[in-house]
């Protein structure tokens, strides 16, 4: 008897559909979808960065970055907070409707890539200052990421800055940088202004004619 239950507890959980495991996910909304045997319902779903469990099956708490608990034996689900580029795992906690008793499943690999996004450069010249502001504008599903921008004159460069930042998930950011005209440069010179977004996994650039202000 002792046998049976055992083997009925370890065969009795929820099977995923999507992502399957192993699987790579091109967006931080990803549709989770599940099986589950006919006498169980679904309770929860746990979304982790670390595929460790509890005796009982369970992620640990300090490892779950999502979940929610379901009342009406949901069969798939979709996070509203979006998820970051990076490494996870989803595991489904359920019960048997006859015996009450608890089963979570395998947790249940797949990664979301990085993924950047450079969106039109804007300058603005002051010409009595003699500056030129640049704004960097982006969207990223990163959780730091480093913008870039490099003046250019013949292929030389003139003057380069960096920035690395916090990125909020699912909100535009932006970097404004700025270049204080050298008097040995002219103003109204022909220069090439390089600018480029890099995260871990994922580069981007842009390069745009400007003149010197």
């Amino acid at each position: 008897m002792v046998a049976g239950i055992a083997t009925g507890t370890a065969l009795a959980a929820a099977t995923p559909v999507t992502p399957p495991p192993g699987a790579v996910v091109t967006t931080s909304h990803p549709l989770f979808s599940w099986t589950l045997p006919p006498n169980e319902q679904s309770d929860a779903i746990y979304i982790a960065d670390k595929p460790d469990t509890t005796p009982e099956g369970k992620f640990y708490d300090e490892n779950v970055v999502d979940l929610d608990v379901f009342t009406g034996d949901e069969r798939q689900w979709s996070p509203s907070s979006p998820l970051y580029a990076g490494a996870y795992w989803w595991l489904v906690w359920s019960h048997d409707t006859g015996t009450y008793e608890s089963y979570y499943s395998a947790p249940a690999a797949f990664t979301i890539p990085a993924a950047l996004t450079l969106l039109p450069v804007k300058t603005h010249r002051y010409l009595t200052l003699h500056w030129l502001d640049v704004t960097v504008r982006l969207n990223a599903n990163v959780h730091v990421l480093t913008a870039k921008v490099r003046l250019l004159r013949h292929r030389k460069p003139l003057w380069a800055r960096s920035e690395s930042e916090d990125n909020l998930i699912g909100s535009p950011g932006s970097t404004t940088f700025t270049w204080y005209r050298p008097k040995r440069i002219k103003e109204g010179t022909r220069l090439t202004l390089e600018v480029s977004l890099l995260a871990t996994g994922a580069k981007k650039k842009r390069a745009v004619v400007v003149r010197a202000p």
